[in-house]
């Protein structure tokens, strides 16, 4: 059995080949949600009823990482987002990561990633969390 779930053991790691290293913990972070994009299995009905199953090999994924808004996570995502705005087309899905949950023991690995968009943004009396969006073009599971 493992140990009781506990977000701030889990940890998210940002890498760019030109920006360095981000490591997000529980600090300032609402949730973490990786999701598979791409569907691994589709299915052709024939005239006869006949269906056909194709395996596909699609690990796409998208990450979502909620932050507060004047977390040093925020900030850092939102300097490499502006660089990469204006660096050469090259570099945009350089960013590789990846996610860790030591007490569940679920580890992914996610490669040539890009920012979707900005965070919507919205101000107000209280700080709000925004929600970066990051697409991978391969996410590996690793057990």
């Amino acid at each position: 059995m493992r140990d009781a779930y506990d977000f701030s053991q889990c940890k998210l790691v940002l890498r760019h080949p030109s920006l360095g290293i981000i490591t997000i913990t529980g600090k300032g972070v609402g949730t973490c949600t990786l999701n598979m994009t791409g569907d691994r299995t589709a299915m052709e009905v024939a005239a006869d009823g006949t269906v056909m199953t194709s395996k596909i090999k699609d690990r796409r994924g998208s990450l979502g990482i909620q932050l507060q808004q004047t977390s040093e996570a925020n900030l850092s995502l939102l300097k490499w987002y502006n660089y990469l705005e204006t660096a050469h087309a090259s570099e945009w899905d350089k960013i590789t990561g990846s996610l860790t949950a030591p007490n569940t023991g679920e580890q992914y690995l996610l490669d040539r990633c890009a920012f979707q968009k900005l965070p919507d943004r919205s101000y107000g009396a209280q700080g709000s969390m925004q929600t970066w969006n990051i697409l991978s073009a391969d996410v590996q599971q690793d057990y």
